[in-house]
Formats: structure tokens, C-alpha cells, sequence
């Protein structure tokens, strides 16, 4: 009989070493697991995934509708984030929410602002501020059953557009009677083609919906958008040819096209040469409200008059089924000639037919002109 001592001696394997090594084996290819999975997971782009996800999941409650910010923006990676809570220290006061989405390297994005009906001075300052100080762009209708206009920023090609949701959980309480979402984009691909203008609306309103939700604002939403509009805000209407918003205007105009739901209608009546004079606009909802407080305008337009006249701005009003009265404005551009219009006859007479024709397809009554 042989030994222990024999056994190891003549070279047979210690059973306890070997079930020593084989732990040892076991942790450490333990260990290496344990450091190479984060690597594997970083590397491979997953974590990079994982904390867009997250960002995105956080950003204005989850409200970005992000399912076609990729192509719009024409990056491969979205990341969100929250300019602001609720409570926290805000870029205007009053605004309810903003938050951005974008490339991580910060070249391409689009910004979302919520505020609610009683702060619509922010929203309308956003969409391009109709200042009485020169040409803003156009307020293209969504069309589709949406409370929404469309735009490209003065001097670039990218967009912006805002929607007004009334809240019908909300109708006795003024300050929060609807909700308005304004989306502004930022990027390096060209918006301004009538795919991307498509994508940019459908993007808008599908957050404007998310938003409804977060925010408690029970609403009815519009139809699928799969295109808008054709961007006119350069197009120059010859005389006597207006179909849109300056028709039966019969000097030269631009215009764009109308809708009875778009809460802004532009129109630009031009001269001979082409220069525009006045611009002609119709507010409804709660940006009837936030136009006085708009730079140039303050202390000039009178909320409690009807209409009137004062300082080269002639505006009247009209009674509407929702949301109070609307505000029907002209006001003369710079560089406007004093001998198109000497005596103003032509821009009363424009403003008049104008609000006739936007009051009617809005359901309004009671024009008041001055």
C-alpha cells in the first residue's frame, strides 16, 4: 500500500491543489469579465444608446417626439436635455418648461418652449415677434385641424412653428385656458425643403400632444400631417391675383395660403416696385393678449379700444366663438413710401378687406374697424 507521502512523491496530483487552481482559474477569468463587459458595453456604442435613452426619456417629461429629429437634423445620434424645471430658475419668467434635443457635439438641434395661454407674449416673441420694425416671415398654416402656423427664421433656413391646444379640463382658469408649444430648429441640414417642413410639422404637433399629457391639458388633436404648405414668404403676388390671405386686396401682395384654425394670418401689400408697406395681420386666441406687450407696440395698441388708429398703427377687432375677440392690425414697414398712401385710404381699405374675409372664415362677428 502506498503512502500519501509516496503518492506525492512518484508524482500523482494533489487533489486539493488542483481544485485550488481551478478556483483560482475561476476568479480570475472572473475578473477579467467583470472589467471587459463595461469596456464591451462602452466601446460598442451601447452606453452611449443608454444614456441618450435616458436623456431623452427625462427631457420635458418625455414630450420630444423624437422619432424623426435623426433625419430632420441629419445626424445619427439625439440626446436631450432640460433647460429649466418647473420651479427652477428660468430664461423668461412665466414660461412653464423648456428643453432641447440634439447632436451631442451641440451643431444641430431643435429647442422646445411650453408656456401656458397667459404667457403668450414668450411663444409669439419666438415665432418671429411681428414687431412694427420690418418684414417677420409669413405664419404658415399647419393646416389639418391643428391651431398651428409655420415659418422660417428671418435670414436662415431653419424653422419654427407654434400650436396653441386649448384645454378643455382648463376653460375657467384664463391664465391656463390652452397650452402652447414652440419648437425652433437648429441644424446643419437645409429645413427648408417641403420634406423636411413635413417632418418639422409632424414633429411639432406629436410633442404638442406628449405635452398635453404631462401637463395635464386635455385637448383635441388634429389630423396626420403629411405635408404642409409651400413656403410663399418670398413670392410676390402680381396685382389682382391674391387667393390667399390678401385676396381681394388689389394691390400687389405676398401671402400665404389660409386656414379657419391658424391663430396668425400674414399679409404684405407691396408697391410698384416690389417694396413691401404694410404688413397686415390677424391674432386670435391668447396672442391677441400678448401683441401690446411686443417691442414697438407698447403704448400704442389699446387693448380696451376695439379699434383705432395711433402712431401709424391702425388695428379693430372682431368677437369670436372661443377665446375672446381677435385682433385685426396694419401697420406701415420702413422704407414704406409716404406717396404710395399719402392720405392711408389704401391701408384702411386693405386692413377692412382683410378682416372681413379672416373674421368670416374664423366664425367671428362684430367687426370693428377704425
Amino acid at each position: 500500500m502506498v503512502d500519501v507521502t509516496e503518492q506525492r512523491r512518484i508524482g500523482d496530483p494533489d487533489p486539493g491543489a488542483a481544485r485550488l487552481k481551478r478556483k483560482r482559474l475561476l476568479i480570475a477569468a472572473g475578473v477579467v469579465l467583470v472589467l471587459a463587459v463595461p469596456g464591451i458595453f462602452y466601446f460598442s456604442g451601447a452606453y452611449d444608446s443608454w444614456q441618450d435613452n435616458r436623456s431623452l426619456a427625462d427631457t420635458c417629461r418625455g414630450s420630444v417626439d423624437t422619432s424623426e429629429v435623426k433625419e430632420l437634423l441629419g445626424v445619427d445620434r439625439v440626446r436631450g436635455h432640460d433647460i429649466e424645471a418647473d420651479h427652477g430658475s428660468s430664461p423668461r419668467a412665466g414660461q412653464l418648461h423648456k428643453c432641447s434635443v440634439g447632436a451631442p457635439d451641440g451643431n444641430a438641434s431643435v429647442s422646445v418652449s411650453l408656456d401656458w395661454s397667459g404667457d403668450a407674449a414668450g411663444p409669439l416673441h419666438d415665432f418671429g415677434g411681428f414687431t412694427p420694425y420690418g418684414d417677420v416671415g409669413m405664419a404658415t398654416p399647419l393646416k389639418h385641424g391643428w391651431e398651428g402656423v409655420l415659418d422660417e427664421v428671418s435670414g436662415t433656413r431653419n424653422l419654427v412653428a407654434t400650436v396653441n391646444l386649448p384645454c378643455e379640463n382648463r376653460r375657467t382658469d384664463a391664465r391656463s385656458s390652452s397650452l402652447l408649444v414652440t419648437v425652433q430648429g437648429m441644424g446643419t441640414r437645409s429645413m427648408g425643403g417641403a420634406a423636411q417642413r413635413a417632418r418639422f410639422a409632424r414633429m411639432t404637433v406629436k410633442t404638442a400632444q406628449n405635452a398635453s399629457k404631462a401637463w395635464d391639458c386635455a385637448s383635441r388633436a388634429g389630423g396626420e400631417i403629411e405635408r404642409v404648405p409651400d413656403s410663399t414668404a418670398h413670392t410676390q403676388v402680381p396685382q389682382g391675383e391674391a387667393r390667399g390671405t390678401c385676396v381681394g386686396i388689389k394691390t400687389a401682395v405676398r401671402e400665404s395660403v389660409t386656414d379657419a384654425k391658424a391663430p396668425i394670418e400674414n399679409c404684405y401689400v407691396l408697391a410698384d416696385r416690389g417694396v413691401s408697406q404694410y404688413r397686415i395681420s390677424a391674432f386670435y386666441g391668447p396672442f391677441v393678449r400678448a401683441l401690446p406687450a411686443q417691442r414697438g407696440y407698447s403704448g400704442v395698441l389699446d387693448p380696451e379700444k376695439p379699434a383705432g388708429n395711433k402712431d401709424g398703427v391702425l388695428w379693430g377687432s372682431a368677437k369670436c366663438p372661443s377665446e375672446g375677440r381677435a385682433l385685426y392690425i396694419s401697420t406701415r414697414l420702413p422704407g414704406a413710401a409716404d406717396r404710395f398712401d399719402p392720405d392711408g385710404d389704401a391701408e384702411k381699405s386693405a386692413l377692412k378687406t382683410f378682416a372681413m374675409r379672416s373674421s368670416k372664415r374664423h366664425g367671428c362677428e362684430d367687426l370693428q374697424l377704425p
